[in-house]
């Protein structure tokens, strides 16, 4: 089958996951239910879970195996978007093509419905992996997104908006805040197949590079960050080269790899 199917397919079943994995009507306070829902349902590419569940594959597990995992790790993506989106973060209006979080339920609402997916997406994992595989699963995934990760990235970041050292920094903030979260997707992926640790490792390093180069497409496209501090030339030579060692690493999964293949060479499509 094609890969770009395999992808669709997938993403179908990440979609249907998600949503029976958020709370429903009448076991929360209304509000925050139809928080959560309203950011985690919104138009979204899932690159992130994506990677999570076809990285189980290419290591000979199945997609069922991931689909917790994948829904925790976007539980966590969609909470930093909530909260990077605040007044006191990045204040942005919009957020997938709609008002963000906290322009439809206000700031409040809005830090309550990301603290709570980013919990429930412990819960998720709690309850749908085994205890071994869980806990590994647990660590990677709060590594990725406590201080050493997005928290960290964001709060250089911030420092970033008063001029302080930009171009100085930006690798560090761009691991941070986004690769480290894609290093992990790739990573509890393999953890979800049983995967020993030179394939583990691979992934972790696909995902990262993968990472770093969907930053600067960003900052390419939006004109910020990467592109704004090193140039919009360079900054397109140096996603090319990052994604093409995140290719590289895949060499040793062969065909199983075409759908994270496919993955990292539509991250370089967005930037044409």
């Amino acid at each position: 089958m094609n890969p770009e199917r395999i992808l669709d397919h997938a993403r179908r079943r990440i979609e249907d996951r998600l949503r029976k994995s958020l709370p429903g009507r009448g076991s929360a306070p209304g509000v925050i239910v139809r928080a959560m829902r309203y950011s985690v349902l919104g138009r979204g590419k899932r690159i992130r879970p994506l990677i999570t569940v076809e990285s189980c594959r290419a290591c000979g597990g199945m997609v069922s195996q991931a689909l917790g995992a994948a829904c925790a790790i976007e539980f966590v993506h969609t909470y930093s978007l909530i909260h990077d989106d605040l007044p006191a973060m990045d204040d942005d209006d919009t957020r997938r093509g709609r008002p963000t979080s906290h322009k439809v339920f206000g700031e409040a609402i809005a830090i309550l419905a990301g603290d709570a997916l980013l919990t429930r997406a412990f819960e998720v994992v709690a309850h749908g992996l085994e205890p071994d595989t869980a806990c590994a699963v647990t660590a990677e995934i709060a590594a990725a997104a406590g201080a050493e990760g997005m928290v960290g990235g964001q709060a250089l970041d911030l420092g970033y908006a008063r001029g302080n050292g930009r171009a100085r920094l930006i690798n560090r903030v761009n691991l941070q805040k986004t690769a480290r979260l894609f290093e992990a997707s790739a990573k509890v992926g393999a953890l979800c197949a049983g995967a020993g640790t030179g394939k583990s490792n691979a992934l972790a390093r696909f995902g990262r590079s993968l990472g770093l180069a969907f930053q600067i497409v960003d900052d390419v496209i939006d004109g910020g960050g990467y592109a704004e501090a090193f140039g919009r030339s360079r900054a397109r030579d140096d996603a090319r080269d990052l994604a093409g060692k995140a290719l590289q690493e895949l060499a040793v999964f062969g065909r199983r790899a075409a759908t994270l293949e496919a993955i990292a060479e539509g991250v370089l499509e967005r930037m044409r």
